[in-house]
């Protein structure tokens, strides 16, 4: 149960740096090709790159998992 209350605040905590790590690409790329239209490319494949990495990071966290491997990982 404790893990279905933190879930949510993860979530939002993975957009939040998403958004910011897409932020800062495209201000790298805007900064770099003095265009608009790159630097809005760069932010948005910032974003997505970063949301893929922090959701799979999120799905490794609170995966289901059996109590077959739970044990295993206890008696390793």
């Amino acid at each position: 149960m404790r893990t279905m209350l933190h879930l949510p605040l993860d979530i939002a905590t993975a957009i939040f740096f998403a958004a910011s790590v897409g932020i800062g690409a495209g201000i790298a790329a805007t900064s770099y090709t003095h265009r608009l239209g790159d630097g809005l490319r760069a932010a948005v494949i910032g974003f997505l790159v970063a949301a893929a990495g922090f959701g799979y990071g999120l799905w490794r966290n609170y995966r289901p998992r059996s109590k077959t491997a739970i044990r295993r990982l206890r008696t390793a």
